[in-house]
């Protein structure tokens, strides 16, 4: 296992789950009965306090990771938990020899045939599989398995952040259906409800008014909240989306310069993919508010119902959208931040673009797009990057 030292792991610390980062180390402290859980999502203690982390794989290091798309889930064990400037442990989930460096790592209890450490196993190539770690996501790929649900608890400042947002919007509803004297206190017991807070008399009388049982309205809210933790993110992603397909924009002027037009056919499946991902978020976004106002401006309870017990069956689906989207304009701001013009100059496109578009694009269209590393490699392999080690961890 691969020994980095030392970098700050500081800079992972989430207290919960953001998309890109997994922090199941401070987990702890905001939880200090976790470890007694008897529901674990990993069985090792070792693991349970590790950070997961989704990572953009730079040229140097496609051959560390199996995979078809350029990024990349990186286990990271810190040294020493009391001081995380100690350095860690780490590897790609990815990578061929994973399993035994983890054995050399953590070692089979068991021998051979470690039913724990096999179980272990599988949750990291789960986590492989997921797109992001938000924990609506990663709740819904762990939807077979009996886990305490503090594992996937959102990151402390996200949910401040959310529970802002979350207020707002039911203000703006509760204004729509009761106007706006009685909004402020229904939006409060609203948000209330969505975040646990509520008493249970608050509770109950949301619960009849969406006609739901017990099972159904704990299952409701949790979708409810889910979906407006989708359309906040969204409405944070807007602005960087808009920078990005500007750029791209920009980029097409360039590359009309050149006889060949070398960026056209990237350009091309990078708007397609990125429509396709859009439509459906928005699509969501409507059915949401259709129900929504439904509910509240009809009174037609079952609309509400209907729509808030399918929602979490569809966070699979929006959790890959919202995923590929941000994964993209992230990096894309990263390249652009380590340029004093701010600019992504026409050949690093050459050399950064067709990653992007073999990220974006959907798992059933990736063999249609597995010319773009292939393409980048051969043709654009020249174009070096260096690496900010300030950045090796994400």
């Amino acid at each position: 296992m691969a020994l980095q030292k030392p970098y700050d792991l500081s800079r992972l610390v989430r207290r919960g789950c953001s998309p890109r980062v997994l922090d199941l180390c401070s987990l702890h402290e905001r939880y200090p009965d976790l470890e007694e859980s008897s529901a674990p999502l990993f069985f090792s203690p070792r693991l349970n306090r590790c950070f997961v982390v989704k990572h953009n794989l730079r040229r140097h290091e496609f051959h560390l990771a199996n995979t078809r798309r350029p990024i990349a889930t990186k286990l990271v064990l810190p040294i020493d938990l009391s001081d995380l400037r100690a350095g860690a442990f780490w590897l790609f989930i990815e990578s061929g020899d994973m399993e035994s460096r983890l054995v050399e790592f953590l070692g089979r209890l068991g021998g051979a045939g470690d039913q724990v450490f096999e179980a272990d196993l599988e949750t990291l190539k789960l986590l492989s599989s997921s797109p992001s770690f938000d924990p609506f996501l990663l709740s819904a790929r762990f939807s077979g398995r009996r886990i305490d649900q503090r594992f996937f608890a959102m990151s402390e400042l996200d949910e401040r952040v959310l529970r802002k947002y979350v207020l707002e919007h039911m203000d703006q509803i509760s204004r729509l259906a009761l106007g706006r004297e009685k909004a402020s206190k229904r939006s409060e017991r609203l948000a209330a409800v969505l975040f646990g807070e509520a008493e249970s008399q608050a509770r109950d009388t949301l619960r009849e008014a969406l006609r739901m049982s017990d099972e159904e309205f704990e299952q409701g809210v949790y979708g409810w909240k889910g979906m407006l933790y989708y359309d906040w993110s969204a409405g944070k992603l807007t602005g960087g989306l808009m920078r990005f397909l500007s750029d791209l924009a920009d980029l097409e002027v360039m590359d009309r310069q050149y006889p060949h037009r070398p960026l056209q056919p990237v350009l091309g499946r990078l708007r397609h993919a990125v429509k396709s991902r859009w439509d459906e978020l928005v699509a969501s976004r409507h059915r949401y508010f259709d129900a929504v106002g439904a509910f509240m401006n009809e009174g037609n309870a079952l609309a509400m119902k209907d729509f808030l017990l399918q929602v979490p069956a569809l966070f699979t689906r929006i959790g890959d959208d919202m995923a590929a989207l941000t994964h993209m304009t992230s990096y894309w701001d990263y390249w652009k931040d380590r340029n004093e013009t701010r600019q992504v100059s026409h050949e690093e496109a050459l050399a950064i673009l067709p990653d992007l578009a073999g990220a974006v694009v959907r798992e059933s269209e990736l063999s249609q797009s597995a010319w773009s590393r292939s393409v980048s490699a051969r043709l654009f392999g020249s174009v070096q990057h260096a690496v900010d080690p300030a950045r090796a961890a994400e």
